[in-house]
């Protein structure tokens, strides 16, 4: 099975300008490598190394293939990975949102890419994904997409709250305190969580559970997606989510009557009557 990524720059520029080709497509790699760390445990520098087996010459179209696997990722990660960046693209060409599955700094990459494309799809860029030759995801990307990605990075306001999901893509240094990705389990958010050094056995503790809420200070863009977080509290929940959204907007805890259907529990709540 073979997983690959096609790209193809449109218009008069295409091929023309050296520097601007070799930076889209820069920024391309660093969108991909920070989509692998938020699917994986740990952020690394390192990511997935890619070849070319498609290289256009006179025009800027070339096909990416996996050289080597990161060693904190797999695979299923790749495919993951490129699927997404295909699809949030498409996303961002569509609307002033973050993509599903991105955090704030895969959109500044994805910003980065269509900043030198043109206008419309025929001065634009197509991209797609690849598996044993038959197309997954496809997408035209334009200077639209751009526009909206800086917009919906763009952070208008600050509250005090809570997120709930699984923790990933860790990144610790001397110099800085620990920074990490909550992948939500509500609205498929990606928020980058900064910890402060007193929640550093906490964070620990919550690494790598199925389920934790943390609290703290949130920025979010106009539409209510969380930028960045601060964190001032890890909370570890006991159980692996199974409600549908609805549910858990609702408030509903799936341990609630453990693990009795809704009848046994009535009755054992009403001494057995």
């Amino acid at each position: 099975m073979s997983i690959e990524l096609h790209l193809k720059l449109r218009g008069p520029h295409a091929g023309m300008d050296a520097r601007d080709s070799l930076r889209a497509l820069q920024n391309m790699l660093s969108l991909l490598r920070e989509l692998e760390n938020t699917e994986t445990a740990r952020s690394s520098a390192e990511g997935t190394r890619w070849a070319f087996n498609e290289l256009g010459l006179g025009s800027v179209a070339c096909t990416l293939e996996p050289l080597r696997i990161a060693e904190h990722s797999d695979y299923a990660v790749v495919e993951r990975v490129l699927q997404a960046a295909v699809t949030g693209l498409d996303e961002a060409e569509a609307r002033a949102r973050i993509p599903t599955g991105w955090s704030s700094r895969a959109a500044n990459f994805g910003r980065r890419l269509a900043r030198s494309l043109g206008a419309s799809a025929d001065v634009g860029m197509s991209i797609m994904v690849r598996s044993d030759g038959q197309v997954l995801r496809a997408a035209e990307v334009t200077q639209r997409a751009a526009l909206h990605l800086d917009a919906a990075t763009n952070a208008r306001f600050r509250s005090f709250g809570s997120r709930r999901g699984r923790l990933s893509g860790l990144t610790e240094s001397r110099q800085e305190n620990p920074r990490a990705l909550l992948r939500t389990e509500v609205g498929a958010e990606v928020i980058p969580v900064l910890f402060p050094e007193e929640l550093d056995s906490e964070l620990r503790a919550a690494w790598r559970r199925n389920r934790v809420e943390v609290t703290g200070e949130i920025t979010e863009n106009a539409q209510g997606q969380a930028v960045n977080m601060v964190a001032r509290a890890i909370e570890l929940l006991p159980t692996e989510a199974t409600l549908s959204d609805n549910d858990l907007r609702a408030g509903f805890w799936p341990d609630m009557t453990e693990g009795r259907d809704a009848v046994e529990y009535v009755e054992a709540m009403r001494g057995g009557d």
